[in-house]
């Protein structure tokens, strides 16, 4: 059976030479804050995380304003809010072909605790994020708290409601679905989309990053 190492580097062979060979900028230089798409984690077992970030300087780009360039990340993880007590840190490139989003597999925390982790581009420094890895497998945690979303519509969307999400410190977030719309309907609209629906791979990428 092919393993995922296996995969991947069987991958990175067919791709084209171009994208095999570029090189990452060894200090990038940003005219706009890169991170305005902010970070996100996911996927929690008991000894790790997902880190995810998508570095963007212009929403009206189909590229994000960062052209063909490969931006070399650098990433922590802290058992502090101040960043202080860093327990992990690596690196990772934003690549065009994946539209400069870049994501950390991060292992060896404990179970059933809160993280702090950031990126740094740079210069530029993404916001601190919080994250809570899963308890242990053998584990049989007392009470846990859920929230889940679903169906946010940009041109009619509530988000304030995510405030509330915040405040209320659930230990694992899901989103459902739809968490993009093509097209415009209904009434009563408070932002628009941009112009027309989304068809290419890039048009995606924007409509995207209206909605983060």
């Amino acid at each position: 059976m092919t393993t995922r190492r296996e995969f991947l580097l069987a991958l990175g062979a067919t791709l084209p030479l171009g994208l095999r060979t570029a090189r990452a900028a060894p200090r990038p230089r940003f005219a706009r804050d890169p991170f305005a798409l902010g970070v996100a984690s996911g996927y929690p077992w008991p000894s790790g995380v997902v880190l995810w970030t998508r570095l963007i300087t212009d929403f009206e780009q189909p590229d994000g304003g960062l052209g063909t360039a490969v931006i070399p990340l650098r990433w922590e993880v802290a058992a502090d809010e101040s960043m202080r007590r860093v327990v992990a840190r690596g690196s990772v490139d934003a690549r065009p072909e994946w539209g400069h989003a870049a994501h950390v597999e991060v292992a060896g925390l404990e179970p059933d605790r809160w993280y702090w982790y950031r990126f740094m581009a740079g210069d530029a420094t993404s916001p601190a994020g919080r994250t809570r890895t899963a308890p242990a497998l053998e584990a049989m945690p007392s009470a846990l708290r859920f929230a889940f979303a679903s169906c946010q519509q940009y041109e009619q969307g509530y988000y304030g409601a995510y405030r509330h999400v915040v405040a209320d410190a659930p230990d694992l977030l899901a989103f459902l679905g739809d968490y993009i719309y093509e097209s415009s309907w209904g009434r009563n609209h408070v932002r628009a989309h941009d112009p027309g629906e989304p068809y290419t791979l890039a048009e995606y990428r924007m409509r995207y990053a209206r909605y983060k």
